[in-house]
């Protein structure tokens, strides 16, 4: 038979897993995340030594001391670099510099001809729109036309200002593609799609805010004296390292460590990490969409199905916690294998939200299912179950389902001449003192007042509360409600103190397989048994009336009470007969039971043999029970089968003709 999926909980589980999605990548959550990626970046990207490809060559404070004025730059100091830098064999130069006015017309002069005569191929910086004037622009162009250009931008994240993405270029005002200065550099091709920044990790050997040693690096002005081996064959990069100037810093993840003021660098130092990255052809991988929709969506349903296990609280909150770290240790650490910048934040909202959700969710169904419980069968259960079946509400199964329970039932003989003999108001009041002494006697046995039925009641042992030893509870109950009863019709007054003649309360019991549930309609319903083991209990009830007993119990009963070594239980059962019912063919056994006591065990001795010589047709089983009414003349069952062997009937199967 198919299972039909519960959608409910699986639609919750991807809403909550949509909304996060959405709070962190379009919300005001985004730069948290963000945080925790530049936080594994600074603290996780693998130590290496100074990259071979790249060394720098920084126009520093000393530097700038050397010139009548800090900008622009000394264009002849410029020409200069550029002629040592070809003299020491460099494969590249990348000027991190803008040319955007005039100098001095011979340094101007100076600097176009060494870039247009260099061996070695030159980068400059480039911008238009917003960045320069049109007067900037126009000498901008005029002054690198011809050459390589390479546009500085660096692409900032728009929440933070954090550098994370490769800028690979962009067409020009002319409709020319100029590619990122960088990548020019490199002369490689630009990437197809975002790229994201794979920053290079620092030296073994350097402290954890020393950036500047990624690369290595030197004052421009030193450049003429440096040995021709630390730069041969190398890309040599040109910017400014000002630190009194934080126009040409910028934040790098490294800030979420270090803090804003440690953790920014040199436009030129980042220009020197793409120039890396691009050469050593190194990736930071980006998750695909499905994954990280499948870290949402599943780290969500986790957080359900942690709330949702049976759990207490705090080992539900305990495995929460636990697995909000495995998660946090696994993005860590699969960063520092190579692998994605893993979302944290916000599957770990997901996972909160969903715990959180279905958290209050079942608390809510928990609160209506005690509410429900403590309605439903406070007036009927013992305070004791309830507050069980309230603790453990998988006790009460309340959906259909066949379940072996005991049923029993309870009749005031005569009730009817009762009623029409007292007042209401009188016949209320006995009656109301009767039912709640009666079910006083239930509740304490465990069992569950079904239904009222007038001056009778139906019992259930074994529902709703599930009960090992529903029969025996049954028996005990039967034995105490006899005993209640047979003490309260002999003193039972009206409310005017007048003595009220009460009948007899007759008891069936039967076990048996039933169906057990809800029951009713829209407007109304209840709990209840359905089957024949309810039939027959009424039955075994009304069979007292003809034998003259108070308590009828099924064989079916007796047999799950009676222990192996029957001789040494306080309980015991004397059978009064094979009854056929109407409408049925087969016999069942009926029992009346007794607590073991001196007096009630040498009765159940001597009957037991007078009713076992009868059911096998021995005749000695009429004196028997001529000796057995002489001396128990006031017992029902020695007078019923005395005036059946008395008027000639033989054998314990009894036929009756009515149900």
């Amino acid at each position: 038979m198919a299972h039909r999926l519960q959608w409910g909980p699986f639609c919750v589980v991807l809403t909550i897993a949509a909304l996060v999605w959405l709070l962190v990548n379009q919300g005001p959550l985004r730069p948290i995340e963000n945080w925790l990626g530049d936080l594994r970046i600074a603290l996780m990207t693998p130590r290496q030594p100074p990259s071979d490809h790249v060394v720098l060559l920084t126009l520093t404070e000393d530097t700038l001391h050397q010139f009548p004025y800090r900008s622009p730059i000394n264009r002849a100091f410029l020409a200069k670099l550029i002629a040592t830098l070809n003299h020491k064999g460099v494969r590249a130069i990348g000027l991190d510099i803008l040319f955007d006015r005039p100098t001095e017309a011979a340094a101007d002069q100076a600097l176009a001809q060494a870039l247009r005569h260099s061996a070695v191929p030159v980068v400059v910086a480039y911008a238009d729109r917003d960045q320069v004037t049109a007067e900037q622009q126009r000498f901008l162009d005029q002054f690198t036309s011809g050459l390589r250009r390479g546009y500085a931008d660096l692409l900032a994240d728009g929440s933070d200002g954090v550098i994370r993405t490769v800028f690979p270029g962009q067409k020009a005002l002319s409709g020319e593609f100029i590619r990122g200065l960088a990548i020019e550099v490199a002369g490689v091709p630009p990437p197809d799609s975002e790229m994201l920044l794979h920053y290079r990790g620092l030296p073994p050997e350097a402290g954890i805010a020393e950036l500047h040693r990624t690369f290595k690096k030197y004052p421009a002005h030193l450049a003429e004296a440096l040995p021709a081996a630390w730069l041969q064959g190398r890309i040599v990069l040109v910017g400014a390292d000002v630190l009194t100037s934080r126009e040409d810093l910028q934040k790098t993840p490294f800030v979420a460590l270090l803090g804003n003021q440690q953790g920014l660098l040199p436009g030129v130092m980042v220009q020197a990490h793409i120039v890396t990255q691009m050469l050593e052809g190194r990736h930071l991988p980006i998750p695909p969409l499905w994954l990280v929709l499948v870290l949402y969506g599943g780290c969500a349903a986790l957080g359900a199905a942690l709330t949702r296990l049976d759990w207490p609280v705090w080992l539900s909150l305990s495995l929460i916690v636990t697995a909000l770290g495995a998660f946090w240790a696994l993005g860590f650490w699969w960063y520092q294998q190579g692998g994605a910048l893993l979302p944290l934040i916000g599957p770990s909202l997901a996972l909160l939200g969903a715990a959180w959700w279905f958290h209050a969710h079942f608390s809510r169904q928990e609160r209506r299912q005690k509410r429900f419980i403590k309605n439903a069968f406070g007036r009927y259960l013992h305070p004791d179950w309830v507050e069980q079946l309230m603790a453990n509400p998988d006790l009460l199964r309340l959906q259909g389902e066949r379940r072996e329970l005991t049923v029993l039932f309870t009749d005031v003989a005569d009730f009817t001449t009762i009623s029409e003999a007292l007042p209401p108001t009188s016949l209320v009041h006995v009656l109301s003192q009767y039912l709640d002494g009666m079910t006083q006697i239930i509740m304490a046995h465990g069992g569950a007042v079904n239904k009222y039925m007038g001056d009778g009641i139906m019992v259930l042992f074994g529902a709703p509360v599930i009960q090992a030893d529903h029969a025996q509870r049954a028996v005990r109950c039967a034995l105490a409600l006899d005993e209640f009863a047979e003490a309260f019709r002999r003193q039972v007054t009206d409310p005017d103190g007048q003595p009220v003649n009460f009948g007899q309360t007759r008891i069936g019991v039967h076990t048996g397989e039933a169906t057990v549930g809800n029951v009713g309609s829209a407007a109304k319903i209840e709990y209840t048994a359905i089957g024949d083991v309810v039939n027959a209990a009424s039955r075994l009830e009304g069979l007292n009336r003809y034998f003259g007993t108070r308590i009828a119990v099924s064989g079916a009963t007796r047999s799950q009470v009676m222990p192996p070594d029957a001789s040494a239980h306080e309980l015991r059962f004397r059978p009064m007969g094979q009854v056929v019912v109407k409408g049925k063919r087969e016999a069942f056994s009926v029992f009346n039971p007794l607590v073991a006591t001196a007096e009630s065990v040498n009765l159940l001795d001597e009957y037991a043999e007078a009713y076992y010589r009868l059911e096998a047709g021995d005749l000695r089983a009429v004196s028997d029970f001529l000796a057995l009414r002489n001396r128990y003349s006031g017992d029902p069952l020695v007078n019923f089968y005395w005036q059946r062997v008395n008027e000639g009937e033989y054998g314990t199967r009894v036929n009756l003709s009515a149900k």
